[in-house]
């Protein structure tokens, strides 16, 4: 290679690099997704549990509005 060829390269690997380095300070760090993940998990727990809820009164609703079968159909 040639210093002009290596000069083009390192100007190439310059202007990447700062682009790197303006993003960096954005990423968030190992303990900000840990929180993150824990906020998340909390959050779904809430919304499992919401949704139990919601299934069982629909089904205890089902049950109360359901024909009651006959002696003779048992």
């Amino acid at each position: 290679m040639d210093d002009a060829m290596i000069a083009g390269h390192l100007e190439n690997l310059d202007r990447r690099l700062a682009r790197v380095e303006q993003i960096l300070p954005t990423l968030a760090t190992k303990e900000e997704l840990r929180e993150e993940g824990e906020r998340l998990r909390r959050h779904m727990d809430i919304v499992g549990e919401a949704l139990r809820t919601d299934i069982q009164l629909l089904a205890e609703h089902l049950a109360s509005v359901r024909p009651k079968p006959l002696d003779d159909e048992r």
